[in-house]
């Protein structure tokens, strides 16, 4: 494997490399939350609301189209007078019935343990929304159902190869929409509004136009490929962002992570620090080219992403974190999610982070968009 860090400064060899837009579909992201917004029927999220809260919400989804409950979840957070739990199927949790609302997501409307778990809630006179493309096997189903109420995907504003983790976004705005009507996410539209704009900067910042010195993206990108990234994330913002950045460089650029939330990673994964992937500060030269270092690609790297609304004992345990990583010659990347709503929080995180996965990848020479997963038929 040869990373070849000198594509990154150069926006033409770029744009040559990505020859499905990711680049240009990530930097979308802020367009495609309004886009989605505007494509939802407000009579619609009325209607759902109309029947009161629900006993639990259950985003059914597989892979990345159910990460709408996760977002849901995490801006919701622990004062949240539903629970928001998501399942990936093939199956629904004995316990869900007629006082749950089961939302079921397909960015393509064909994912079959959806459909599964779509049929199944309708057979239990669970309350149903669906989430996917007019015309779909989902949608016919939802269509079919008594009283369901369907969402579509919204309309994006670029073209291209789209996946589910590329629309990650347009799949959660009508689930926060419905969510903010029964009071899980206070000033929904207003805080969809401030995440798109955070997105907006944040692809200012991440330009291809933009040299590795300037572009926070394209540093990250490298360091994310020349390790083994151990990603532990900091209260609800954070969990979600170190999932989404796992998912992303599997499956944008085909590397593996670990990853897990604190305090409890500390206590299930803290040994990796001092294990054999670790780095040995007695030993290590700050100075020796990393690109040419054969035992770099698997020395784990610690990656924090922080929530700006930490609990103060978290905090200090990821400062401690980062000391002992120091200390054992780990290397450490820090970054620190933006004040405000907490939908504008994961923004700030996982933007800059989709970027750097796609850079990583295109400077991996490996197209991002494209399925290396021989299991796609069989799912």
């Amino acid at each position: 494997m040869i990373l070849d860090d000198a594509i990154l400064e150069d926006a033409d060899a770029l744009a040559a490399a990505d020859t499905r837009d990711l680049l240009l579909i990530t930097a979308s992201a802020g367009a495609s939350m309004r886009a989605s917004a505007h494509s939802v029927d407000p009579d619609l999220v009325g209607r759902v609301a109309s029947e009161g809260r629900p006993r639990a919400i259950v985003v059914a989804g597989g892979g990345g189209s159910r990460v709408g409950g996760d977002i849901l979840a995490a801006v919701a957070g622990p004062r949240s007078p539903v629970p928001v739990v998501t399942v990936g199927g093939p199956g629904l949790p004995g316990w869900v019935g007629p006082a749950d609302l089961v939302v079921a997501v397909s960015a393509g409307g064909g994912t079959r343990e959806t459909l599964t778990v779509a049929a199944e809630a309708a057979r239990r006179g669970c309350r149903l929304v669906g989430v996917c493309p007019p015309g779909s096997a989902l949608a016919e189903l939802v269509d079919a159902t008594r009283s369901a109420v369907r969402f579509g995907v919204g309309i994006p504003p670029v073209g291209g190869n789209w996946r589910a983790r590329a629309l990650m976004w347009s799949l959660a705005t009508p689930i926060l929409l419905v969510g903010g009507q029964m009071g899980l996410v206070p000033n929904a539209s207003d805080a969809i509004e401030a995440a798109a704009r955070v997105l907006d900067d944040i692809a200012d910042q991440c330009s291809p136009m933009r040299d590795s010195i300037t572009n926070p993206a394209k540093q990250w990108a490298v360091e994310l490929a020349l390790s083994l990234p151990l990603l532990w994330g900091t209260g609800s913002v954070g969990a979600v962002a170190v999932r989404r950045l796992s998912r992303q460089l599997a499956e944008n650029a085909g590397l593996p992570a670990i990853y897990g939330n604190l305090p409890e990673a500390a206590r299930t994964q803290s040994a990796l620090l001092a294990g054999p992937r670790a780095g040995q500060s007695d030993v290590d030269d700050i100075f020796r080219d990393r690109l040419e270092d054969p035992d770099g690609w698997t020395r784990i790297r610690l990656v924090l992403l922080r929530d700006a609304d930490e609990h103060p004992d978290t905090a200090v345990l990821a400062e401690d974190a980062a000391r002992v990583a120091e200390q054992r010659g780990v290397p450490v990347s820090i970054l620190r999610a933006e004040a405000g709503h907490p939908l504008e929080r994961l923004a700030s995180l996982v933007g800059l982070t989709d970027f750097a996965t796609v850079y990583a990848a295109l400077a991996l020479g490996v197209d991002p968009l494209a399925s290396r997963n021989d299991l796609d038929g069989r799912i």
